[in-house]
């Protein structure tokens, strides 16, 4: 099993965001936002900029979080995807605003089911917006 991210970020954004989590996975940059299309990510400056979000980021920056201010395009909302081995996609989640994300104790449930299923036939699981 492989764990890509994938941002629309500059290098320089990149390399602190990496140094600040150290993520144990590959980023991947898109500039051209050509996966977040091809995945149908939205843009919603309403959206990235709603009350939850904001509170999300004052809990994160309270809990040491530092501040970068803003990286390119803050209205560009996210998502997270599952993709099995025979490139079918097993989990779409569309972010509905930038702290919306799907509960990792779920991600990993559904891992460690599509690695016991056969190939994980028959299981495809979609957030409707």
């Amino acid at each position: 099993m492989r764990v890509f991210i994938i941002s629309f970020g500059a290098m320089p954004a990149a390399r602190a965001w990496l140094q600040e989590t150290c993520t144990p996975f590959r980023l991947l940059l898109d500039p051209e936002r050509a996966v977040y299309r091809a995945y149908g990510l939205e843009r919603s400056w309403r959206r990235s900029w709603n009350l939850n979000a904001i509170r999300r980021y004052v809990q994160l920056m309270r809990a040491g979080r530092r501040w970068r201010g803003i990286q390119g395009d803050s209205a560009q909302l996210g998502g997270d995807f599952i993709i099995d081995s025979g490139g079918d996609v097993r989990l779409a989640y569309h972010s509905h605003d930038p702290a919306d994300r799907p509960p990792a104790p779920e991600l990993l449930a559904l891992l460690r089911q599509l690695s016991t299923t056969r190939q994980g036939e028959g299981m495809i699981h979609e957030r409707n917006l």
